[in-house]
């Protein structure tokens, strides 16, 4: 009967030591998933920035007597930006990218409207960062 128990005692921390190593397993991958997933979101952020700047610069330097700058399409390795302008100005002709408005502060203020978007299918991320640019 001694003997009995010990196999018995035997099985059941076989048993408990096989589901704490199983349960070690899962926890590393989804410690080792984590760090993936806050590495692209990370670039992911610094690809929103990177976006905005990009058309601040693109704003700063654009002819506005050859037409208003309307969209911007920028591809990183990792992700896909669009960046969309809308204008508020006094006296414009109005059209879908322009609020007419009554104040000569923010004449030819734009809003820069930036998305960024993983093209990792088993990973999507979509960020949104929205900037009011003053002339």
């Amino acid at each position: 009967m001694k003997k009995g128990m010990a196999l018995f005692m035997t099985i059941i921390f076989l048993l408990v030591m096989a589901l704490v190593g199983s349960m070690i397993i899962s926890f590393t991958s989804y410690a080792s998933k984590h760090a993936a997933r806050s590495y692209l979101d990370t670039q992911a952020d610094l690809a929103l920035r990177s976006a905005t700047e990009y058309a601040i610069l693109a704003l700063q330097g654009h002819d506005f007597s050859q037409g208003k700058l309307n969209e911007i399409k920028i591809s990183y390795p990792a992700f896909d930006a669009d960046v969309k302008f809308h204008y508020f100005c006094k006296g414009c002709t109005s059209d879908e990218n322009v609020s007419l408005i009554d104040t000569g502060d923010t004449n030819m203020s734009v809003l820069i409207y930036a998305v960024v978007k993983s093209k990792n299918p088993d990973f999507h991320i979509r960020k949104v960062r929205v900037t009011l640019q003053n002339p």
